[in-house]
């Protein structure tokens, strides 16, 4: 299997089912080129064509399996990966924390949904997430020198953030390409890489 077909293959085992579009938008891969991929999954049995939608197999999510298991023993430092997914973990836990706060805030001792008219309430927030942003890119970068197919994030997360940080506030959990949907994307890639089992 070619590594950008593994990349779609990792993409719908993440979201089981997407829109041909999202695929290409979000993989970075070049439309002739996914077309040509999805039909070879599709020839293989790994992915299926539901309306206009792609969703992957049985089989799809046990050949990303077994490649993920060949990438990480080929990469010769297989300990040294699955550090950096313990260490997004720790990342995770307090980025999912900082969504909860953005998305509700504490008044007169109650919990409710946070409108976002106190702007210095979302900027202490959007400060936090420079921090967490900063310590992903440094775990995304010395990870990429060993699996090159992350580094597409480091890219993904800047332009969301940029736009947050413009006073684009859809593009912290509800715009499509939110930061908290391109972390999700990743960190379920992780989470499957690893072995590691979802904290909630």
């Amino acid at each position: 299997m070619e590594q950008d077909e593994f990349i779609v293959l990792d993409y719908l085992d993440a979201f089981k089912l997407a829109d041909e579009s999202f695929i290409e938008e979000d993989t970075g891969i070049e439309k002739s080129r996914l077309s040509e991929i999805l039909a070879k999954l599709s020839e293989k049995g790994l992915i299926k064509r539901v309306d206009s939608q792609w969703q992957i197999e049985k089989a799809g999510e046990e050949e990303a399996r077994r490649y993920r298991e060949k990438m990480l023993e080929e990469s010769g430092r297989k300990e040294e990966v699955l550090e950096y997914c313990r260490k997004f973990e720790e990342l995770n836990v307090k980025f999912k924390e900082l969504v909860t706060r953005w998305q509700m805030k504490e008044e007169d001792g109650t919990m409710v949904p946070n409108d976002h008219s106190d702007p210095e309430y979302d900027m202490a927030i959007l400060e936090q997430l420079n921090v967490i942003h900063s310590e992903t890119k440094k775990l995304l970068e010395k990870l990429s020198e060993i699996l090159p197919i992350y580094k597409r994030y480091i890219p993904r997360f800047e332009k969301a953030l940029k736009l947050l940080m413009d006073g684009n506030i859809e593009y912290m959990d509800l715009d499509r390409q939110s930061y908290h949907n391109i972390w999700f994307e990743l960190h379920e890639s992780l989470l499957k890489l690893s072995g590691m089992k979802r904290v909630e």
